[in-house]
């Protein structure tokens, strides 16, 4: 059961957190008609990902075997075959389709689950391959979370929290190309060929940008008076203090090489105390002053 798990990847459903977002800041969260059809959002969105998952460890596993973490995948490591992996993919692939039919949830919600699918499929047979579109393609994914989530609760979403989205998103894959390259050295253009276009320097430029847009895209959200209107509070500029902490603690952890290296976020939330702290803050907070 431990290796089926490992195979989906259950650890990273964490990443479709992101569709609980435009609920939240709707002032939505606490409306059961919406949370139920969320909550199968989820679930839904977790199995298509857990899919992408298995087709990409398919497709890498020769390379995953030269990485030290991602050598103990499953399918690296020779814990699962190929073929019956491949089976349980398409078979979660069909039950999440199923569950999308059978509770009837908004077509809109099936078209962005589609379209994550067929952009992944793209990406997994050659879009990786194409220097900064792959890390262009991996940021808009949790774009598609932020507005699947939209999509559920039938609300638009905001321009604030897309761009938000899309460059902590871009942050994130940033810093994770920069630790393969760092961990790999040598083996690292073998492990993923379109390293051999990036430099840890230009890496870090990047990281820094994207950091610098995150903390004043949301700064200049919590501010913006049509936000504070809809809340109906103007404490949310506050919770900028836990989004600042948090991309902080993320480069932090990057440039120290801290936890072996390691620069994938799911692995560095789950590890790292101060992060977990943070994000837990954040939500509690904003619940707090918009619900509470």
């Amino acid at each position: 059961m431990k290796t089926v798990l490992d195979l989906l990847r259950v650890k990273s459903w964490i990443k479709n957190g992101f569709l609980f977002l435009p609920a939240i800041f709707s002032l939505k969260l606490m409306e059961l008609e919406f949370m139920s059809s969320l909550l199968l959002g989820v679930l839904v969105f977790s199995l298509v990902s857990s899919f992408v998952y298995v087709t990409n460890d398919f497709k890498d596993a020769d390379r995953d075997a030269l990485h030290p973490r991602k050598k103990n995948r499953p399918i690296a490591a020779g814990k699962i075959s190929k073929k019956l992996a491949l089976m349980i993919g398409f078979g979660i692939l069909i039950t999440a389709y199923l569950i999308m039919f059978i509770a009837r949830l908004p077509l809109g919600f099936l078209a962005i689950v589609s379209t994550y699918l067929l952009l992944n499929i793209l990406y997994s047979l050659g879009l990786k391959t194409l220097p900064l579109l792959e890390l262009f393609i991996v940021a808009i994914n949790f774009v598609l979370r932020v507005l699947a989530g939209c999509a559920i609760i039938l609300v638009s979403p905001s321009h604030w929290i897309l761009v938000v989205t899309f460059f902590l998103a871009f942050l994130m894959v940033v810093v994770k190309r920069k630790a393969e390259i760092m961990q790999l050295d040598g083996d690292a253009i073998k492990h993923r060929a379109v390293l051999s276009a990036y430099s840890v320097g230009f890496l870090n430029t990047l990281t820094y940008i994207a950091a610098t847009i995150t903390i004043t895209a949301y700064l200049l959200y919590s501010i913006d008076q049509n936000v504070v209107k809809a809340l109906g509070t103007d404490w949310l500029m506050y919770s900028s203090l836990f989004v600042l902490m948090g991309v902080i603690r993320f480069i932090q952890i990057s440039e120290m090489g801290l936890y072996e290296g390691e620069g994938d976020p799911t692995t560095l939330l789950f590890k790292d105390r101060f992060l977990q702290g943070t994000v837990c803050c954040w939500i509690l907070y904003l619940i707090g002053i918009i619900y509470v």
